[in-house]
């Protein structure tokens, strides 16, 4: 068991090593022009920070991605929640949750594009309509593994709502929870870049867009590798530490 892990990493680091590679003959192929190569990439990205824009488009970026995954994740888990106790509300939100789902994401930036107009305000509307189902469904799932003995015995016992909650539901949606955090956020970061690409004028999308119709391809695969390690290091850093704390309140609720 004790060599799990690091067999993995191993394979982890080769396989990262086999994508490095395939980018550099990929890029020795078809020339600077369409493709970068890695040592080209990291020259830009070091660049970066002193061009005089860099600011404005990492400060944008990151607001609309904070603003949009943190009220997608409260709306879902909030209507979630109500959900979870009320099987009539669930099955009154069960259409919209369904149509949220099953439309392509290029359909809302289109429509948002048209109400909104160019902006932070279509940018976070985007985000908030696509992340907001993920979080309801686990959250839904969630309360619906709370043990039936559990909540009879705290009936049984008059527990009030807020013990409930703390007792019997919090632990249960931890581990749910952890999870549709860690993919909000994820799904946050691409589609806040991608409505920016398509729709805003300022962002890490919009410097992508500006890239690529200027052919500065070190410039484009840089954002692309900033946006990439920002997802690394939110991933790694916070959200699955923070999944691994709240997945550990999850056995009383099955006790």
């Amino acid at each position: 068991m004790n060599d799990i892990r690091p067999t993995s990493r191993r394979w982890a680091l080769l396989g990262g090593a086999l994508i490095l590679l395939g980018w550099q003959l990929l890029a020795m192929r078809l020339g600077p022009l369409l493709m970068a190569t890695p040592l080209q990439t990291l020259d830009a990205m070091w660049r970066l920070p002193f061009e005089a824009d860099f600011r404005l488009h990492a400060g944008a970026s990151l607001l609309r991605i904070g603003l949009g995954v943190g009220l997608g994740c409260l709306l879902g888990f909030c209507l979630g929640l109500l959900a979870g106790l009320d099987a009539r509300l669930r099955g009154l939100l069960e259409p919209l949750r369904w149509l949220l789902m099953a439309t392509p994401p290029v359909v809302v930036v289109v429509l948002a594009m048209l109400w909104f107009g160019l902006g932070s305000a279509m940018v976070v509307f985007i985000s908030v309509l696509m992340l907001a189902p993920g979080m309801y469904v686990n959250t839904v799932k969630g309360m619906l593994m709370v043990d039936r003995g559990l909540l009879e015995m705290a009936r049984v016992y008059r527990f009030g709502p807020w013990q409930k909650l703390r007792h019997l539901y919090v632990p249960a949606l931890a581990a749910p929870l952890g999870a549709a955090l860690l993919i909000a956020t994820c799904g946050g970061v691409r589609l806040v870049v991608m409505a920016e690409v398509l729709g805003a004028e300022s962002g890490a999308g919009f410097a992508l867009a500006n890239a690529r119709s200027t052919f500065d391809s070190a410039g484009l695969y840089a954002w692309t590798l900033l946006i990439l390690l920002l997802v690394a290091g939110l991933e790694f850093a916070l959200l699955q530490p923070l999944q691994r704390r709240m997945g550990r309140w999850q056995e009383p609720a099955h006790a």
